[in-house]
């Protein structure tokens, strides 16, 4: 189970607005831990018994990324809303098929990443459409770390920084610059061996990425992403346009306000958003919000899904050192609501802001 989520899900809870009636994990050693932290009925080692349940209105995938599809797919057909984590599918067969379902389902797919509910990330988009920096020809974003010493499916076939660090960055570049037409990619595996809970394992997945995207604007962008990171100080993403240039601070799944350099001004200024603590699980609270008030989510389909045909596309890319075209496309992205920003120096004290 991932901590962030369930502790969203008690919030929710406490506010009597859902009941958690059911986990699923194939560790039955989990069982005990679990309830000293949430309230639920039953404890299930076989996840179809949840789907099963006709009482059950909501599920959260949360599970290794190889069955993020297979799941999502018999949830919506089980008359399930679904939010699923990332990628929805490791295989571009799985991704078609779940497409196909969630089309003809009456219930939403909520995917992760919800880099785009972002505050922060709704302010740029604003910036964007205002022509703030004029027409934005190159791009950069950036997401990584070391890695993980757990879970040994992070290094193996369908793991890997891209499905999970990197997406968030294609989430983020193709939100604000819309469709890409085409990419290219080189990855490379940096290290044979990794330590995993104190054992050694052989790892089978690449774990360093670059890649260039070609946007369908004309936009030339560029991600970095791997397990190969240690630190570093410099903005989640990068937008270089005719006047000007916007920076988003922090990361695009925590991001820290944002700065632009306008060439009228001659000068950075930087810009903080009144939500000091959005949470990168937004998602689930975006979907209860749905739910409860019968609204359609922000969180589009057809973008997740190219998205993820942009990451399956940077496997074979990568593996037949050729360019790749991409074959998907989505519609502009909007955001209802107007994001609230103001200049750092005006910022006393975000730490109470609301989400």
């Amino acid at each position: 189970m991932q901590g962030p989520y369930m502790d969203l899900v008690n919030k929710y809870i406490f506010k009597k607005l859902i009941k958690l009636k059911s986990i699923s994990d194939i560790n039955s050693d989990l069982e005990p831990i679990l309830r000293k932290k949430f309230f639920f009925d039953k404890f299930y080692t076989d996840y179809k018994k949840i789907l099963n349940d006709d009482e059950i209105d909501a599920v959260l995938i949360l599970t290794s990324m190889n069955e993020h599809s297979m799941i999502a797919k018999q949830a919506l057909l089980n008359n399930k809303h679904v939010l699923v984590e990332k990628p929805m599918a490791t295989k571009i067969d799985d991704l078609k098929g779940l497409l196909k379902v969630a089309r003809s389902s009456s219930k939403f797919l909520i995917p992760a990443p919800f880099v785009t509910l972002s505050p922060t990330y709704q302010a740029i988009n604003s910036e964007l459409k205002n022509k703030t920096i004029g027409r934005v020809s190159l791009a950069r974003a950036r997401y990584g770390w070391a890695g993980p010493n757990w879970g040994e499916w992070y290094y193996k076939t369908g793991g890997g920084p891209l499905f999970d660090l990197g997406v968030y960055n294609i989430t983020s570049l193709t939100g604000l610059l819309g469709p890409v037409k085409s990419l290219f990619a080189k990855s490379s595996l940096s290290s044979k061996y990794r330590t995993i809970n104190k054992r050694k394992i052989k790892a089978n997945t690449n774990d360093n990425f670059q890649i260039m995207l070609e946007f369908k604007s004309g936009c030339i962008g560029v991600v970095t992403t791997g397990f190969t990171m240690q630190q570093y100080k410099s903005a989640a993403i990068e937008l270089y346009g005719s006047t000007g240039t916007i920076q988003m601070l922090g990361d695009d799944w925590e991001p820290k306000g944002y700065e632009i350099w306008r060439n009228s001004r001659s000068s950075w200024e930087l810009y903080n958003t009144p939500y000091a603590n959005w949470p990168w699980t937004s998602g689930f609270s975006h979907l209860v919000d749905c739910l409860i008030n019968n609204k359609k989510p922000l969180i589009k389909i057809d973008h997740a899904y190219h998205v993820n045909e942009i990451m399956i596309k940077i496997y074979e890319s990568s593996k037949k050192n050729q360019e790749m075209s991409i074959n998907s496309t989505f519609q502009t992205l909007q955001f209802p609501k107007k994001i609230k920003t103001k200049k750092s120096h005006l910022d006393h004290d975000r730490d109470h802001d609301g989400v």
